[in-house]
């Protein structure tokens, strides 16, 4: 019997040795017959100055590639579940996507009225990415290329998204909409936590197990 995959897709500014990759990786390191991988979207400085979605959607196609994996399921963090949902709506071969507080929309008035502006003019913006522990420039090439993912797409496969009613980071609005407008395929469910939802492990885990497992 084939091992069943499941890749982690961590978010915006963080890594693969982030809370939630690393309970992961260890609770899953409990059942031989479940194969875990999570990637490396920013594995250096310069990885991360030149990210768009369009690069991680094709960064996690040659994983998969790379791995022949035949079918997989997908965990993805908040800018890591965009990516998953469109690389499932784009490629296939996704069994089922858990989604973690998901960025599903990319909205512009998170921006200062100048700060697009600058940003376009510069070339880069600087921040702080948690991951590699260090402020780090950022393309405008980013902004452009994200916009092109802010059209709703239909879910690609069964869908469960976990978001924390607090979360001020990615509100949750866009997942409820998303849910509601997908009844049949999505399942959304909301926890009293922040964006990063690490109070919620053993939650998350539950339905790692009856949701992916099953």
């Amino acid at each position: 019997m084939a091992k069943q995959t499941i890749i982690y897709l961590h978010g915006f500014l963080s890594s693969t040795q982030g809370t939630k990759a690393t309970y992961f990786e260890q609770q899953i390191a409990t059942y031989p017959e479940v194969d875990f991988h999570a990637i490396k979207f920013n594995p250096t400085p310069r990885d991360f100055e030149f990210m768009t979605i369009t690069g991680q959607i094709n960064r996690l196609r040659q994983y998969v590639l790379d791995h022949q994996f035949e079918s997989v399921s997908l965990i993805g963090s908040s800018l890591g579940g965009q990516v998953a949902l469109h690389y499932a709506y784009r490629y296939g071969g996704v069994d089922k996507l858990l989604l973690l507080a998901p960025a599903l929309f990319y909205s512009v008035n998170r921006y200062g009225p100048n700060e697009l502006a600058q940003w376009q003019i510069s070339g880069v913006h600087t921040l702080w990415h948690d991951g590699l522990q260090e402020d780090l420039p950022l393309r405008y090439q980013f902004h452009v290329d994200r916009l092109q993912y802010n059209q709703p797409i239909h879910p690609p496969a069964p869908t469960v998204i976990i978001h924390g009613r607090k979360d001020d980071v990615v509100p949750i609005i866009g997942s409820r909409q998303y849910a509601s407008a997908n009844p049949d395929n999505v399942t959304l469910i909301e926890v009293d936590s922040d964006h990063r939802l690490n109070d919620q492990l053993l939650i998350i885990w539950e339905h790692v197990q009856t949701f992916l497992f099953g």
